[in-house]
């Protein structure tokens, strides 16, 4: 009778080794058992890579703790997961939930790279700016220079960001700072020294600084109002006006040289010239015929009329000319009223009639085409791999090279991402290139890119006005934003989005 046990003993651990092991080599190269199709199945996963790293994930209602999930190079991985269809959800207390249907294949994983939750509120930290009209960050992120508007003339500031005392003040009396009239802003040179200010006056003679007389341009003293340049040196808190200065007549578009502060570039009756802003006598004639320019850290790109042809030229203005383009896509030809050049292969053009074309040296072919009609605007991402344009109503991103993670996209493909029937206003990036961030009415958006089952939208915040201004910055990742109108508008910002660990070490994500 022992013997048989024993040998009934030896046999039931033949048969549970004989059985068991196939499971955990199955299970170990990633097989699972499907007990409703009763077949082993090479599983599939998930991949997130989350901001805020605190959340709660649910893949078709149920949590996957923090002990299912493995976390690999700052991104999490729920492994073993069966193949067919996830509903995702990834939420956290006092945040937004982010969702996505996504289907799960056998020995491939799904990935989400920029899953982005946004808070239900921020705080918000003012700046002592009331009555403002609009604002711009400095290059290194240190100052912030914003106009004040009033019915005796415009006051522009200048105020240290960290500790909000304002530094320079300038102000021009009987003049209104307003840039959507010539689609001109207030610039910033490269150190910080000084600001280059397009001002609308309403007098007959611009106002002097107390060391140079300004008097205006001939044939710009109409009452009914002229633009003008102004310089402002911010080390000695005084301004000079450029038109003077430079003896040209209807100066716009000035751009600051991007290596060398003390010179800038500019615009007159269709010249582009080159000036030093300390020598009077160190002006250099770039091109005529200039439609339009933009400047990069390797030349001077710029359109020529009639035939809106692409040049490149070399920074000191007086270098070699180097011809880009042979052709332009459209028969109808109109003047080039924007150009933004990433490089000799992406230029993107707006013209005056608000038609946008793209000339692309891609990674299969070179295309120079048009993109859309009615665009308002258009920016691209600092990798040069998309261009966002958008229209009154419309978002669109246009892919320059392919798109290899995923979700997937081609090079020449283009992707409207969204549509309102107001207005929509402020579009800019976000820091990540997947999300674009604007506002429709009071509410101030972020979109993602990602159109696999639906495109999640968010609200950063309401704002007291339809017409909010707003801007993000990259480095500081700083969201500023003017909220009220008239005189109660004043200057907000909101850290946006979480900061994260320091050297990638994060918290795991919060259980339940």
């Amino acid at each position: 009778m022992a013997r048989l046990r024993r040998r009934i003993f030896f046999w039931t651990l033949v048969v549970l080794f004989a059985t068991i092991t196939p499971a955990i080599i199955m299970d170990a190269r990633g097989y699972r058992f499907d007990f409703h199709r009763g077949v082993f199945v090479h599983s599939g996963s998930i991949m997130l890579k989350t901001n805020p790293q605190n959340f709660n994930l649910y893949a078709n209602g149920t949590l996957e703790t923090s002990k299912q999930l493995n976390r690999i190079n700052n991104s999490y991985n729920i492994t073993g997961l069966f193949p067919r269809s996830y509903d995702l959800s990834v939420g956290a207390d006092g945040y937004q939930t982010w969702t996505k249907k996504t289907e799960v294949h056998s020995n491939l994983t799904s990935e989400f790279w920029n899953v982005l939750l946004v808070r239900n509120h921020y705080d918000r930290t003012a700046y002592e700016t009331q009555g403002l009209d609009n604002f711009f960050v400095s290059p290194q992120n240190n100052k912030l220079a914003f106009a004040q508007n009033s019915p005796q003339g415009v006051t522009i500031k200048v105020s240290n960001i960290k500790d909000k005392v304002v530094e320079n003040s300038f102000f021009f009396p009987s003049a209104v700072f307003s840039p959507g009239e010539r689609k001109e802003n207030i610039e910033w040179s490269p150190n910080e020294d000084y600001l280059s200010i397009p001002i609308k006056m309403n007098a007959a003679q611009p106002p002097e600084n107390k060391n140079t007389p300004l008097a205006h341009t001939a044939g710009n003293s109409q009452n009914s109002g002229y633009f003008t340049y102004f310089i402002a040196d911010l080390a000695n808190n005084n301004f000079f006006n450029l038109n003077s200065f430079t003896s040209k007549e209807d100066i716009k578009d000035a751009r600051w040289d991007p290596g060398n502060k003390n010179y800038l570039f500019f615009l007159s009756k269709n010249e582009s010239y080159r000036a030093n802003i300390n020598d009077k006598n160190d002006i250099a004639l770039v091109a005529n015929n200039v439609s339009a320019f933009d400047l990069s850290k390797t030349g001077v790109y710029f359109t020529q009329s009639p035939n809106e042809l692409v040049y490149k030229s070399d920074l000191n203005g007086t270098g070699n000319t180097n011809q880009l383009t042979s052709d332009f896509p459209d028969s109808n030809i109109s003047q080039t009223e924007k150009l933004i050049a990433y490089d000799d292969g992406r230029i993107a053009f707006l013209s005056n009639d608000n038609k946008l074309f793209i000339y692309n040296k891609g990674d299969h072919d070179t295309y120079f085409r048009k993109l859309a009609d009615s665009i308002r605007g258009m920016q691209f991402s600092d990798d040069g791999k998309k261009l966002l344009y958008w229209s009154d109503n419309e978002l669109f991103v246009y892919f320059l090279r392919d798109w290899n993670v995923q979700p997937a996209r081609s090079e020449n493909d283009i992707q409207t991402i969204t549509r309102y029937s107001e207005n929509i206003k402020n579009t800019q990036w976000f820091k990540d290139y997947e999300h674009v961030i604007f506002s429709a009415g009071p509410y101030v958006k972020i979109i993602e890119l990602d159109s696999r089952d639906h495109r999640n939208c968010m609200d950063i915040l309401k704002t007291g006005t339809d017409t909010p201004l707003l801007v993000y910055n990259h480095s500081l990742e700083y969201l500023f934003f003017i909220d009220g109108s008239g005189d109660s508008s004043d200057l907000y910002s909101i850290v946006f989005p979480e900061p994260g660990g320091f050297l990638g070490v994060f918290p795991p994500p919060a259980q339940q």
